[in-house]
């Protein structure tokens, strides 16, 4: 926020890429405010994001890019959010997910007094509890780097706990490894999808059972059953709308959206009793969003649990049965997602409130 500041004391031109990813709600009224005064006092600002409702506040225009051309572009006063929807995906979209209420399940997961230190040696989860349910999606809400990593890697087996105790259906799986914990039921939808969610360098159907080769479907006696294998890729693509030339193409061809899209379809076409999904929709379009969301609410209903990570409050409002806010590895609050309460989750994201 300094940063932005220091514009207005030089600076004819300031170029914003998603910057309210990584703010509290405050920060983000507060950066409007910034924006609208640079351009009352003369500047001008490009503002990047897939945020409609913030470019409907912030901008004078808009211009739409769809798969790297110009889709559209119009007065923002002329406009309105399902105009550009329709120019960004094609089609209409629905921007409210109808979340059914659904009875509590049985227990899938629970997390007890657990302590993760951080890739610097410091504490960056300091006694957290909970549990997750069936028919439940638990959301994590929070600035980034206040500990959701750390946390959905120790649940995954990615990072070591130093203690506490992690349970998947009562069993203990603290510190085992991501093959036994993907082996009772867990599935990951990673927050950096390049990195780990696939492997950039083989073909699509390679990356469609990343973690699953060594089932028996898809293997005998430590050879792969390229059959089997290819045409669980085709339906992975036909079932999960992955837009790409074939299954013989190269991962990394492929857009965020579509990678994206692969990687979840991996992820639950096992059943998972529990799906860990970290920023699911972070940098996608509207229609990429809607199509991820939909599908957690497919698995929610299914009977699996779901912990979900995300900075996009519309998103942990719309899609969570109960809500944790994050500040510096602990909890500030657990609450039902109707909780007015949470109306004050910024403050609990700043660290200023308790519950």
């Amino acid at each position: 926020m300094e940063i932005i500041k220091a514009f207005l004391n030089g600076a004819d031109l300031l170029i914003l890429d998603e910057p309210t990813s990584v703010l509290t709600p405050q920060e983000i009224k507060e950066l409007i405010s910034i924006l609208k005064g640079m351009k009352a006092k003369g500047h001008m600002v490009i503002f990047i994001s897939h945020k409609l409702d913030e470019i409907m506040d912030i901008c004078d225009r808009v211009l739409v890019l769809q798969k790297g051309k110009i889709a559209g572009r119009a007065l923002t006063r002329d406009t309105d959010k399902p105009s550009l929807a329709r120019m960004m995906v094609g089609r209409e979209v629905v921007f409210t997910t109808q979340r059914e209420k659904l009875p509590r399940g049985r227990q899938i997961l629970s997390v007890e007094h657990l302590n993760v230190m951080g890739d610097k040696g410091l504490p960056a989860l300091k006694n957290i509890s909970f549990n997750v349910f069936e028919n439940e999606i638990f959301g994590v809400a929070g600035v980034s780097g206040n500990g959701q990593r750390e946390l959905a890697e120790a649940v995954t087996g990615i990072r070591k706990a130093e203690s506490g105790k992690i349970r998947i259906n009562h069993q203990d799986i603290t510190n085992t490894s991501p093959r036994h914990i993907y082996d009772q039921g867990v599935s990951h939808v990673p927050e950096e999808r390049i990195r780990f969610g696939i492997a950039p360098g083989l073909f699509l159907y390679d990356n469609a059972i990343l973690k699953q080769h060594h089932l028996r479907k898809f293997s005998r006696r430590y050879f792969l059953k390229y059959k089997e294998v290819k045409d669980h890729a085709k339906t992975l693509m036909d079932d999960f709308n992955v837009s790409a030339h074939s299954i013989h193409s190269q991962i990394r061809n492929l857009s965020g959206g579509n990678i994206q899209k692969l990687i979840l379809g991996r992820e639950i076409s096992e059943k998972p009793q529990l799906l860990v999904a970290s920023h699911p929709t972070y940098g996608l379009d509207v229609g990429a969003t809607e199509f991820m969301r939909n599908h957690l609410l497919k698995l929610r209903k299914s009977g699996s649990a779901v912990l979900l990570f995300s900075e996009d409050l519309e998103e942990i409002f719309e899609l969570c049965d109960r809500i944790a806010v994050m500040f510096d590895g602990e909890f500030m609050a657990v609450l039902e997602s109707g909780d007015p309460r949470l109306g004050d989750i910024g403050l609990m994201m700043a660290g200023s409130k308790r519950i």
